[in-house]
C-alpha cells in the first residue's frame, strides 16, 4: 500500500492538532456518574417518584418522611416553594429516633443514621453508631449494621454517626462517626463498608468527620472526599476498588473557615455536580441544638487546573 508525501503529512498535522486541542479530562476533579435508584416502593404506595422527597427535617415528624408534592402544570419537579400535598410515614420510619443523613445505593435502599435534636428524648445512646436501611422494595426500615464504640457518648458529646454516602463507582457505602470523641481527644473514625457482606474493607481512625463524598481526581483517580468537624478542612484520599485507601495520597483540598456569613463552618455534606464541588456549611461544636438555630451555607467550588486548587465561585 502506497501513501503520498501530501497525506502523510496531512495525518501527521491532524495528530498533532488533536493532540494539541483534545479536551484532557485529567485536568478536573469530577463527579462520578450518579447510580441512585428510586425506591421501588414510592411507586406501590401511589406515588410519582419524581414529585415526593424523603426527609428528616419535618419539624413535627421524627424519624423519616416521604413528602408528595403538589404537581404544577410546566414544572417537571417541585422546587422549594412548591407546597406539600401529603406527607407519608412507614409505622417503622420513627422507631430510631431523629434521624439525619440519607444515601440510596443503586436499587433503591436507602441508608441513614441518627442524629439526637436538643435532647436525648428520642435517641437511644447505644444506637448512635447504628446504621439504618430502608428496604427498597417494601419500604420497612430496621437496624442494618451496629459500629463499634470507641468510647460511649457524653454531655460532652452526644454524636455518633455523622455522615453517610454510597460510592457508585465500586459500590461501597462510607460512614463517619464521632462516637466517644470530646474535647480534647479525637476517636471520630470512617469506616469504608462493602453493602454485600456489611464487612468493614478499610477505615481512618482518630479522625472527626461530618460530611463525606466520592469522586474523580484530576488524574482520574477515585478519591473519598471528607470534611473534619474540628476545623473546617477538607481532605481526600485515593481508594481503589477493593475498597482499601491509600493513606500515603491523604491531602487537604480546602478550607472552609474564613468564608460565608459565619466564618467558622463544617463541612456537613460533600457532592460534586460536573466538575463543581459543592459543601454544606454548617456550625458544629458537639453540643445539641435546633436545626433551625444551625443555618446552612451552600459553597460552591471548581478546580483550577492551572493553580491545582479549588477557587470559590460563590455562596449562599
Amino acid at each position: 500500500m502506497k501513501f503520498s508525501l501530501c497525506s502523510i503529512k496531512c495525518c501527521v498535522l491532524f495528530i498533532v492538532c488533536w493532540i494539541l486541542l483534545k479536551p484532557n479530562f485529567g485536568l478536573a476533579q469530577r463527579e462520578i456518574k450518579p447510580c441512585q435508584q428510586e425506591p421501588a416502593f414510592i411507586r406501590t404506595l401511589g406515588y410519582d417518584p419524581l414529585w415526593t422527597a424523603l426527609s428528616t427535617s419535618e419539624k413535627t415528624y421524627i424519624g423519616i418522611s416521604l413528602i408528595a408534592f403538589e404537581k404544577k402544570l410546566g414544572q417537571n419537579s417541585p422546587t422549594a416553594q412548591t407546597p406539600k400535598m401529603e406527607i407519608y410515614q412507614h409505622p417503622s420510619w420513627k422507631s430510631a429516633g431523629y434521624l439525619s443523613t440519607i444515601s440510596f445505593d443503586r436499587i433503591g435502599n436507602v441508608y441513614t443514621v441518627p442524629a439526637p435534636l436538643i435532647s436525648m428524648l428520642y435517641n437511644q445512646t447505644e444506637k448512635l453508631n447504628t446504621i439504618y436501611k430502608i428496604d427498597a422494595s417494601n419500604g420497612e426500615m430496621s437496624e442494618w449494621i451496629n459500629l463499634p464504640f470507641a468510647s460511649k457518648p457524653s454531655s460532652q458529646n452526644p454524636y455518633g454517626l455523622l455522615g453517610i454516602n454510597y460510592d457508585c463507582q465500586d459500590h461501597y457505602l462510607v460512614a463517619s462517626t464521632v462516637a466517644g470523641s470530646d474535647r480534647y481527644n479525637e476517636r471520630g473514625v470512617i469506616y469504608l463498608i462493602n453493602p454485600v457482606n456489611k464487612k468493614t474493607t478499610d477505615s481512618i481512625k482518630n479522625f472527626d468527620a461530618m460530611g463525606v463524598g466520592f469522586a474523580f481526581d484530576e488524574l482520574r483517580k477515585k478519591r473519598l472526599y471528607y470534611g473534619s468537624v474540628r476545623t473546617g478542612n477538607i481532605f481526600s484520599v485515593v481508594v481503589n476498588s477493593k475498597g482499601k485507601m491509600d493513606k500515603k495520597t491523604i491531602r487537604k483540598e480546602l478550607s472552609l473557615e474564613g468564608y460565608g456569613p459565619r466564618g467558622d463552618d463544617k463541612a456537613r455534606k460533600i457532592k460534586f455536580n460536573g466538575n463543581q464541588l459543592l459543601v454544606s456549611g454548617t456550625a458544629f461544636n458537639y453540643n445539641l441544638q435546633a436545626a433551625s438555630e444551625k443555618p446552612e451555607t451552600l459553597y460552591t467550588f471548581i478546580w483550577l487546573a492551572k493553580e491545582k486548587k479549588w477557587g470559590l465561585i460563590n455562596y449562599n
